[in-house]
């Protein structure tokens, strides 16, 4: 009778350890899954955030721009109409920049979850 008792435990634990692996591997390719499907959201944002510098960038550039024909052009307190024609294109231009800066801002803001959603 000892002998029943010990064979069924043997069987009662090789059943567990298979149910149990089962679970693991399902874990585990659940997991690895997620992992893959991150790594593509982060390659994905780490293109739109260089993007977002490069932008950041040229408009920082354009400004500064701005500013020394702006300040050149005050050196004798009088304005030339070629300069200030220079001044307006070169706004425009930074303005059209800043536009597209705003753009790639809501376009993030718009791929990353919203405060009150949570992540389940």
């Amino acid at each position: 009778m000892f002998l029943l008792n010990v064979g069924f435990l043997s069987e009662f634990e090789e059943i567990i350890g298979t149910i149990s692996g089962k679970v693991l591997h399902g874990m585990n390719v659940f997991f690895r899954s997620v992992s893959i499907f991150l790594k593509v959201i982060e390659k994905f944002l780490f293109k739109r955030t260089q993007r977002h510098e490069k932008q950041k960038t040229l408009n920082g550039m354009q400004l500064n721009s701005i500013r020394n024909m702006v300040s050149k052009a005050l050196i004798d307190n009088e304005i030339s109409e070629v300069e200030f024609e220079n001044i307006l294109s070169q706004k425009r231009k930074q303005n059209e920049t800043y536009i597209k800066l705003e753009e790639v801002d809501l376009e993030i803001d718009n791929m990353l979850p919203k405060k009150s959603e949570s992540f389940v």
